[in-house]
């Protein structure tokens, strides 16, 4: 298994503010950063810009997130065109997954939105299988899949084999999952998870410092065989900190290590 952190709390736009993070996400030990697809298209032609710096890091891109709002037809057909030239990137920069979600509530919300964005996911999946790279829907509060019942719809009507799950433990607490028992529930189709707190005035926290059972969540995983296998990623997503950058980032570090006691490659190596 490896770890990963998305950079959101780092200062700077674009790819300026994943570079302005490697010297802190590197000290810290983790293998690899996630980040958006829409952010990165300005570097889509430029590839070896991109890998320069993560390789003298020793780190990779783990995941581009990669949204959509399933509103109509034409939005998906852009959405399923653009992500060819996602699935190309991910290829040369050695990026492995693909992870996606959406559903705006403007577009309706019904069967019908739940179909498409269904429909939808399979075929991105069937794209990302043959780039030989993973894709997996990242269940997110604010759109149509924030609560239990349309996001279990969604899950019954896409290909496991295609569509994977990434648990967000914070996102999923915000819809009033279970969620240690959604992870368990759909630990077989789990190969990438984010972690994250939520604290008594449900805004994102540090790990280990909010209301969440990140041990049971860790247990749920596990039930499935998560972290048993060197491609699958624990990765970090937190949006905002009152920490600086770098601090949040060894807060949640320590976290995974310390309490969890869970080591990526990197932690393993340098035992």
């Amino acid at each position: 298994m490896k770890l990963g952190y998305h950079p959101a709390t780092f200062p700077g736009e674009g790819f300026d503010r994943l570079v302005a993070s490697l010297p802190a996400v590197c000290e810290c030990g983790w293998d690899g950063l996630e980040y958006s697809a829409r952010v990165m298209e300005p570097w889509f032609d430029r590839p070896d810009e991109v890998r320069a710096p993560l390789d003298d890091a020793g780190l990779i891109i783990c995941a581009l997130y990669y949204t959509c709002g399933f509103a109509d037809d034409a939005e998906v057909a852009a959405w399923l065109d653009h992500g060819r030239r996602v699935a190309e990137f991910c290829i040369t920069i050695g990026c492995p997954h693909i992870m996606i979600d959406g559903g705006r509530k403007d577009g309706g919300g019904g069967e019908d939105q739940i179909a498409r964005a269904a429909e939808a996911a399979n075929e991105m999946g069937r794209l990302c299988a043959e780039h030989d790279l993973t894709c997996t829907w990242h269940q997110h509060w604010g759109t149509i899949f924030e609560y239990e019942e349309p996001f279990e719809r969604l899950m019954s009507l896409t290909d496991p084999d295609l569509v994977r799950f990434t648990p967000d433990t914070a996102q999923l607490a915000l819809g009033d999952f279970d969620v240690p028992g959604t992870i368990r529930r759909h630990a077989d189709r789990i190969v990438y998870a984010h972690f994250k707190d939520l604290g008594e005035d449900r805004r994102f926290i540090e790990l280990g410092r909010g209301t969440i059972d990140l041990q049971a969540c860790w247990q749920a995983l596990q039930s499935g065989g998560f972290g048993s296998c060197d491609d699958h990623w624990l990765v970090v997503d937190l949006d905002y900190t009152d920490l600086q950058p770098a601090e949040a980032c060894a807060v949640n570090k320590r976290f995974l290590n310390e309490t969890l006691g869970v080591a990526g490659a990197r932690d393993r190596c340098c035992a």
